[in-house]
């Protein structure tokens, strides 16, 4: 039996417009903001889903792989933790956020439309220069240091960086902007580089290239090429000029020389020494249990015996009881075969769909197809040196933007009427 009490399809849409405008600002304005807008934004498409507010489409092959993807990450702990002997709820916390994207996902595409999605293009520009007003408020000085309370400098500086490129994307999305919508835009952009220059993570920066690469994809039309080799030259001054002049960035750079001098030289302890030393124990102990792994405290509680071995230093140990500093190698090792397909699941199902979507001569929907591809990229990238979905706030940011932007980029959109139809 339907509940009752239905809203109007104007009401649902600016509830839905208000929710994704906000989160990206609350991940960082609020401590458990990302995960309190998550909720309710789940509760309220659970809501949606019930009351049937709008004539359901049936689900596409695309909405059923993606809802299998987001759930292998239960699946796979359930089975690990099963071997284990060792069901505790804590484990399957972070995991769960991939299950709630699911309705998410299913009540945007029946639900949403015209305003929703316009309110969208806003809501990272808005994130990004609330990463700014984040760091500033947390360190009111002259040497500015890129992390707050809640959230420590690599997880804020590589999702500034994304959210800057998800500006620079959503500039005439939904129509031509107007001045006033890309002064905000090219702010956000600006607010983001900022952020992750100050914060120093060195690993969210190897994701540049790579969003840049997208966006020449995205404008490589015969007539944009002029545009385009402005915009390359630019980028290439702005990072040749970022290096000479700017003291993080000098100093970052140049202590990945140094480190591996030191490596080389038989000092294992530095950053990327430590890394190195615990992706060897991680691939050793996948090798030793490689269908259940070593279950959800295994390898921060084999720390202690393999440093007692010498396989690694009483420093890389210490570290390693707190993450593997790869994402991918995380849940591997950890959770074991069902894990390694639980992760490529989450980074490459949504990647498959968003690549063909890309491909639409629908602008409204290429560009958050386009926006789709960066942001999974770009946390793949950030999960090579450290494990981006251990901070239950990161994975509700993750799993909401891939589960919005799967919703937009599948839908076609009238503007006028705020009619949508689905692919």
């Amino acid at each position: 039996m339907q509940p009752q009490f239905k809203l109007n399809g104007t009401a649902v849409e600016n509830i839905l417009g208000l929710m994704l405008l906000s989160y990206p600002a609350l991940l960082f304005l609020v401590r458990g903001g990302m995960n309190g807008v998550m909720f309710v934004l789940v509760l309220f498409s659970l809501y949606l889903l019930a009351t049937g507010c709008r004539q359901r489409a049936p689900l596409s092959s695309s909405e059923i792989a993606f809802g299998i993807a987001m759930s292998s990450g239960l699946v796979a702990i359930f089975l690990s933790q099963l071997y284990h002997h060792e069901l505790s709820a804590r484990h399957f916390d972070s995991a769960s956020r991939f299950l709630l994207a699911v309705p998410i996902v299913y009540a945007l595409r029946y639900a949403g439309g015209a305003r929703m999605f316009s309110a969208m293009q806003y809501a990272f520009p808005l994130g990004a220069i609330a990463a700014l007003i984040a760091v500033v408020a947390e360190h009111p000085s002259t040497s500015y240091s890129a992390s707050t309370s809640f959230m420590n400098h690599i997880h804020l500086g590589d999702t500034a960086i994304l959210l800057a490129f998800l500006s620079l994307f959503s500039i005439n999305w939904i129509r031509a902007d107007g001045l006033a919508v890309k002064a905000l835009k090219i702010s956000g952009v600006f607010a983001g580089l900022i952020v992750t220059v100050l914060s120093q993570a060195r690993g969210g920066w190897v994701a540049i290239p790579i969003f840049v690469a997208v966006y020449i994809y995205a404008h490589s039309q015969a007539e944009q090429f002029r545009r385009l080799v402005v915009v390359a030259a630019t980028a290439g001054l702005v990072v040749l000029l970022s290096y000479l002049f700017i003291d993080p960035v000098q100093l970052r750079i140049g202590m990945i020389f140094s480190d591996l001098s030191q490596f080389q030289a038989g000092n294992i302890d530095t950053s990327i020494g430590v890394r190195l030393q615990l992706w060897s124990a991680a691939i050793q102990l996948i090798v030793e249990n490689p269908i259940f792994g070593v279950g959800a405290d295994g390898f921060g509680g084999a720390m202690g015996s393999l440093s007692e071995q010498g396989l690694i230093t009483p420093i890389a140990a210490e570290l390693g009881r707190g993450e593997v500093h790869s994402e991918i190698l995380a849940q591997t090792v950890r959770f074991g075969v069902f894990g390694l397909g639980f992760i490529l699941a989450v980074y490459f199902v949504p990647l498959y769909y968003f690549l063909k979507l890309a491909k639409s001569a629908n602008r409204q929907q290429a560009v958050p197809a386009l926006m789709g591809i960066c942001v999974t990229l770009g946390f793949f990238v950030f999960g090579l040196t450290v494990e981006t979905f251990n901070l239950k706030m990161t994975a509700a940011f993750y799993c909401t933007t891939i589960a919005a932007l799967f919703a937009a980029a599948s839908t076609r959109i009238d503007i006028g009427s705020s009619v949508q139809v689905k692919n």
